[in-house]
């Protein structure tokens, strides 16, 4: 209460001008960060709204009218066109945009993806040079051609009319096409100056279609655009976010079937789409063709009129994810390694074998749990050229690095937070050196002045569902619209144990006298006790219930606080009850008690109990099953407040690892028929009564086994689907060795007695 008094003083004192509350039903933290966020006033409506947006004209953009004559009269003519487009998700749906809409308007046309292998990036002069053959007439691009001036002086020489649309920096010198389209050229506030290659596609498809007086059909080609923008991280305002906003809805509307297909394939429902469905699930999925194989089979999935077709090439891009994911673990493993005894700073990696299609993603993430710049670098077949993927942080614009050191460079492209390169390897060793300390010095700069940044000052007592639901009316978030980050000063942990994984923590924080659970992913290693805490919040759903979810983004050391204090927990008294059901006695009932339980359904003996993830405060914890590890009981005597623990489980020696799996198995069956596959570790590790790690580890057993396909999505979440036909020939011992830890604590737990437990809990020291 005394955290929501003070919030509406603060809200009361900034004053927020009425547009802004009208515009998201009173409801003062959205407005707020709709204010502070300087979106004005006049473009609220359509900032929150795409049907009260006014989009952008196509005839707006450069060289547009140009282009579309060209186009229609190759049409016209019967020529043969070329859509020629990139192996990424942006190139694949520009593609297939452009490509659709040349069918509807009965053209001769094909198209061509290039090879990330064998052809690279952009334009390829062999592959031009067999255009003609095929009697092509027009080459039309899409996400490339910018920087491609020898291909396409070739393709003029072989008497191809071309025309350029793309979206990348503009060159200091255009290529000689016949008609260049690209919003580069436009003034630098306008708003569709960082639209995505997809989204040019579409400018061209809406003005063609416009001169055929066929307009309202391009309506059918902005589910394609939605899918690039997002896929592509460009800014979410202004005609970004229309496309976004129009296409989700778009994609429930018309369900065309490779779009279709490819959402049941991730286990996603179309009436409920987000912009961060397509984000961690779809463009994965599409963008696993180019990176594993070749993406002309995104492209014919997404061109696709036939269901079932659809489907079987839905199902190839899902193997071909869990194969980039196998990869991408192996390569982040191997990674690890070579950073072991590594000092802070910029990381940059090089291993001649490591796959050209993975390294940008591993890059990424390396950049995001160390948060530094990260060049990672193989070889390519030819055995002396050098390609790499940098990632970067906010403050370090990675190619204007890569500007600096140019001279060592064949060549580089990208933007402030992403880029590639390539380079001949007797200049790999120079170019890291000079590279590393570049980016050291940014690092340096960035560290001096440094600010905090985050929407608004929130203790954690009022991160509900309810706000939750307030803040998703400011959705879609993502590059350049980020959810909103909180601050919370003067936080302590209380608990942290691992959880999905050993680099992510299960927290508990306390602030003032609240105490919440919260996920910080890419944790381990911290040993920051308090401090100040920027956090997000999201949703867990599960069995009918909706629970908060905090998420940690970072923590601070605040030199505002007070030294930390010790506190050694009181437990008053501990009753043991074990063996009730045994001895045929009465089930324990307890005046203001939350009952804890996980495993398998009890009988209709409690009304209501709790797993680990939802237990609140109450004076007394009953334990109806023995939690499988000191730390998820720490977490929860901590979580509840309780100063009675009262054990009521049954006496247990352990589960037998083949016993484990087979529940694991059990359950993923029943989780394929309800949810569709759709499924998180925390479900597993409650419903088996096991830790997060150890079902993991099952997992993965499952999977390595031709058991199971599984792919793990974000924050715990993964998609699961049994597979006939596989075999455990051995359990690992590294799973043996887990079932036995966790064996034996209950055995610990199940034969202690009441005073022994009581007096070691009271040793143990906790921090306020």
């Amino acid at each position: 209460m005394i955290g929501m008094t003070l919030m509406k003083q603060f809200l009361n004192k900034v004053n927020i001008p009425g547009e802004y509350l009208e515009a998201v039903n009173g409801n003062e933290i959205p407005a707020y960060i709709l204010f502070k966020r300087g979106i004005k006033k006049e473009e609220l409506e359509g900032f929150l709204n795409w049907e009260k947006y006014f989009p952008t004209s196509p005839w707006e953009l450069p060289n547009l009218d140009k282009a579309v004559d060209i186009v229609k009269e190759a049409v016209d003519s019967g020529q043969k066109i070329c859509v020629y487009g990139d192996y990424d998700v942006d190139g694949v749906t520009s593609t297939a945009l452009l490509v659709s809409v040349l069918k509807m308007l009965d053209a001769d046309v094909i198209y061509r993806v290039p090879d990330r292998f064998k052809e690279g990036y952009g334009l390829n002069e062999e592959v031009i040079k067999q255009l003609p053959a095929q009697g092509v007439k027009l080459l039309l691009t899409c996400d490339c051609g910018i920087a491609n001036i020898k291909e396409i002086g070739l393709a003029k020489e072989l008497n191809m009319q071309v025309v350029v649309t793309d979206h990348h920096q503009l060159q200091l010198e255009l290529p000689p096409a016949d008609a260049v389209v690209n919003p580069q050229m436009l003034p630098d506030d306008h708003r569709a100056k960082n639209v995505p290659g997809a989204a040019v596609a579409y400018f061209l498809a809406r003005g063609l279609l416009d001169r055929y007086k066929r307009a309202d059909e391009a309506d059918k080609l902005i589910d394609l655009v939605a899918l690039g923008v997002i896929a592509d991280v460009v800014p979410l305002r202004g005609e970004n976010r229309y496309f976004v906003q129009r296409g989700l809805n778009q994609i429930k509307i018309y369900q065309k079937p490779g779009i279709t297909a490819l959402l049941e394939a991730a286990g996603l429902d179309a009436g409920e789409l987000t912009e961060e469905d397509i984000a961690f699930q779809v463009a994965p999925r599409l963008n696993a063709a180019g990176r594993i194989k070749n993406a002309d089979i995104a492209v014919e999935l997404l061109l696709s009129n036939d269901y079932q077709e659809a489907v079987e090439k839905a199902q190839l891009l899902n193997q071909l994810n869990q194969e980039r994911q196998q990869l991408c673990k192996e390569m982040l493993a191997e990674a690890e390694l070579m950073l072991q005894g590594k000092k802070e700073g910029p990381i940059i990696l090089f291993q001649p074998h490591w796959h050209q299609g993975i390294i940008g993603i591993t890059a990424g993430r390396l950049c995001e749990k160390y948060q530094v710049p990260v060049i990672m670098l193989g070889l390519k077949e030819d055995g002396k050229t050098v390609v790499g993927s940098a990632r970067s942080v906010e403050g370090v614009h990675i190619f204007k690095v890569l500007e600096q050191c140019a001279e060592y460079l064949d060549g580089f492209g990208g933007h402030a937070g992403a880029a590639g390169l390539s380079l001949r390897r007797d200049n790999l060793s120079l170019f890291t050196k000079v590279c590393e300390k570049i980016l050291a010095e940014k690092l340096a700069e960035l560290e001096t002045k440094e600010v905090i940044k985050y929407d608004i000052e929130l203790p954690l007592s009022m991160a509900t569902a309810d706000l939750y639901n307030q803040l998703r009316f400011l959705a879609p978030y993502g590059e350049g619209w980020p959810r909103p980050t909180f601050y919370c000063r003067d936080v302590k942990i209380l608990s942290a144990r691992p959880t999905t994984g050993k680099d992510h923590l299960r927290l508990v924080l306390k602030y003032r006298e609240q105490t919440a659970s919260a996920m910080y992913w890419w944790g381990a290693g911290s040993d920051i006790q308090q401090g100040d805490l920027l956090y997000s919040i999201s949703l867990n759903r599960w069995q009918g219930e909706v629970k908060v979810q905090l998420v940690v983004n970072k923590f601070i050391v605040s030199t505002s606080l007070q030294p930390k204090t010790e506190r050694r927990i009181t437990i008053k008294e501990v009753i043991d009850r074990r063996r009730w059901r045994e001895l045929g006695e009465k089930p324990p009932d307890f005046t203001g008690a939350v009952y804890y339980y996980e495993g398998m359904p009890l009988k209709k003996f409690f009304t209501r109990v709790c797993d680990r993830y939802s237990i609140h405060k109450a004076e007394c914890l009953v334990l109806l099953s023995c939690p499988p590890s000191s730390g998820v009981l720490k977490e929860m005597l901590v979580l509840s407040g309780a100063q009675t623990l009262v054990l009521a489980y049954s006496k247990n020696s352990g589960t037998k690892p083949a016993e484990c799996v087979k529940l694991v198995m059990s359950y993923i069956k029943y989780a394929a028929k309800k949810f569709g596959g759709k499924i998180s570790v925390f479900e597993l590790a409650a419903i088996t009564g096991e830790t997060e790690l150890l079902v993991m580890e099952i997992l993965r057993l499952l999977r390595d086994s031709g058991l199971l396909e599984m792919e793990i999505m974000e924050q715990g979440k993964m998609f699961v689907k049994l597979k006939p036909g596989g075999n455990i020939k051995e359990i690992p011992s590294s799973l043996k060795d887990m079932i036995a830890e966790s064996n034996a604590y209950r055995r610990y737990m199940s034969n202690v007695s009441a005073e022994a437990l009581q007096k070691k809990l009271n040793k143990k020291v906790f921090e306020f």
